[in-house]
């Protein structure tokens, strides 16, 4: 089976990077990475047996990975931007009503396209680890002290500096450790996101609170209980605003679930994705 590589043109003629794995003819689940991150940070579901019968989509945001890095501050914090992003590559690659699940950081990027696009075109969705709201006192209450001790790390110029922070960020990303010779092809991915960016990606108020209560389709909640960059009570808070959410705590797992606890992981999602055909 051929697992097919996209350009796709996002937002401002941005060309993002987006390969597919699994079944053609499956159902789509359309997968959005964090912070620093890339898209073969979903190695593990795009490999999976649990998921071979889905159509799986994964992509490089802007400035990330092998996508087009706008040398712009508004490229990284105009929701609109974001948001066509995603239609985007919905529309090129005619997802048909995708599940999209969302990492992190890119629990913003989720809400962005809710805001502007509505959910009536997904089947469901999944956020993981995910961050909704960013920029004021009530998002930094619910930010683990992982992410706020190692932020200036990811955007110093000092390449020293820098290293060092991600290699902490790494070493606590999940509850057990990450081993060679996976480490080091996350350190090379999170390394190749400037500074620049990773300080564009953070100037930005946002509360999604509205968007979130307004979801109409079926969504999962996933978080570890032992995540230190997103404390689980943004996840409890998210389940809480999210009409019919299905709310799972991972015990003893960190900020990566669907790496530390990828079979549990997997076996939710296909749910998800079964359920909404």
């Amino acid at each position: 089976m051929s697992n097919p590589v996209h350009q796709v043109t996002g937002t401002d003629d941005v060309a993002l990077h987006v390969r597919e794995f699994g079944d053609p003819d499956g159902l789509p689940i359309l997968f959005l990475h964090g912070y620093a991150q890339s898209l073969w940070c979903w190695r593990r579901q795009l490999e999976s047996r649990a998921l071979t019968g889905f159509r799986l989509v994964a992509f490089d945001l802007r400035g990330h990975g092998r996508s087009g890095r706008p040398d712009d501050a508004r490229a990284y914090n105009d929701a609109r931007l974001w948001a066509g992003d995603v239609q985007a590559v919905i529309e090129t690659l005619r997802l048909d009503r995708p599940v999209i699940a969302a990492w992190s950081y890119s629990g913003l990027i989720l809400c962005d396209y809710l805001r502007h696009r509505g959910d009536g075109d997904l089947a469901g969705l999944a956020f993981v680890s995910a961050r909704t709201m960013v920029g004021d006192a009530r998002a930094r209450a619910m930010s683990g002290p992982l992410f706020v001790e190692l932020v200036p790390g990811f955007q110093a110029r000092d390449a020293t500096a820098r290293e060092a922070a991600v290699q902490r960020f790494l070493e606590n990303l999940t509850a057990g450790d990450i081993t060679d010779p996976d480490f080091y092809t996350m350190l090379g991915y999170n390394l190749a996101v400037s500074p620049e960016v990773c300080t564009w990606m953070l100037d930005r108020v946002a509360d999604n609170d509205d968007v979130l209560g307004a979801i109409s389709v079926p969504t999962l909640v996933v978080h570890g209980d032992a995540d230190t960059s997103v404390l689980p009570a943004m996840a409890a808070h998210n389940a809480n605003v999210i009409p019919g959410a299905c709310y799972r705590l991972y015990p003893g797992v960190g900020h990566a679930p669907f790496w530390e606890a990828t079979a549990r992981f997997d076996t939710d999602l296909a749910a998800l994705r079964r359920d909404v055909v």
